[in-house]
């Protein structure tokens, strides 16, 4: 029963920081206006990257059981969509170099998920050949 109202919140709060994380990211000034906020476009279009990070990370919790990968998945669609949102708001401010730095970040956890999985599934294979 515990793992059930666990997975059941998991799924709640993920479904939660996704629906909240794609309003701020595509509606930012929507937003805003509904919670009375400031209407900074990129501030919140990092909220959203920010939320559809763990929003995505809550969904592998649910698929993955290794705490490594969860959380660089979480942080690779945070970064991802953190470097679309300072090439796409370059106007706004920030330097030349930020989608690029924060894109290398983002390809850096990419390549540590690659290597974990494929060390999880060496080790899985090791457990099922004894």
């Amino acid at each position: 029963m515990a793992q059930v109202v666990t997975r059941v919140v998991v799924a709640l709060s993920a479904l939660y920081t996704l629906v909240f994380g794609v309003w701020m990211w595509g509606w930012p000034r929507s937003f805003a206006e509904y919670v009375d906020f400031p209407p900074h476009e990129h501030f919140l279009h990092d909220l959203g990257a920010f939320h559809l990070g763990i929003g995505i990370a809550l969904v592998s919790a649910l698929v993955w059981r290794d705490a490594i990968v969860v959380v660089l998945v979480g942080f690779a669609t945070a970064g991802l969509i953190h470097a679309v949102n300072h090439a796409m708001d370059a106007h706004l401010g920030g330097a030349a170099s930020d989608p690029y730095v924060i894109g290398a970040q983002t390809l850096v956890a990419v390549v540590g998920i690659v290597f974990r999985v494929r060390h999880l599934r060496q080790r899985q294979a090791k457990v099922q050949a004894r």
